[in-house]
């Protein structure tokens, strides 16, 4: 799948709500976001936002770096618990159900990262699977969404004159 205006992976970062977040809170957040990526050992073209995304949020050039390099060596990154920026840690993780959900599938590899994250997150376990079944649902809707994108493209007009 080519990355379009058809992917479920609309949803970016913005620049105004990062601002809010501490810088190891950022440092966290790129690390799953990368950990996320490769878990299926494949960068997909519709992830690659996402990546980019990551990196630019970050001011550290080592970390960086760093994260460059796991996405060349399809490696994951080290990390820690998540004890800064509690208050966007339900954001955090519904991000990741979205990094997930980009190129519309839901890898095993990416589940069982998601549940490791789902830990470093303090949450409960059937926290990873109720993100899963949202990022299923989204999945669905975004495909019936653009089924009915395709079926309205191919309507001839009808103007109704007054």
């Amino acid at each position: 799948m080519q990355e379009s205006i058809i992917s479920i992976a609309e949803f970016r970062l913005i620049p105004e709500y990062l601002e809010k977040i501490s810088e190891d809170g950022k440092v966290w957040l790129a690390r799953a976001i990368v950990n996320i990526l490769i878990a299926d050992k494949h960068l997909a073209v519709e992830e690659k936002g996402f990546f980019k995304d990551a990196i630019l949020m970050l001011e550290n050039d080592e970390i960086r770096g760093e994260l460059i390099e796991a996405i060349k060596k399809h490696e994951s990154v080290e990390l820690g618990e998540l004890t800064t920026d509690r208050d966007y840690a339900g954001h955090f993780f519904f991000l990741l159900g979205m990094v997930i959900a980009a190129d519309g599938k839901i890898k095993t590899s990416e589940v069982t990262m998601l549940s490791k994250i789902c830990g470093k997150l303090g949450f409960p376990e059937e926290t990873s699977k109720e993100v899963l079944h949202w990022v299923t649902e989204m999945i669905k809707l975004n495909n019936d969404r653009n089924q009915m994108i395709k079926f309205l493209g191919g309507l001839k007009p009808v103007f109704v004159l007054k």
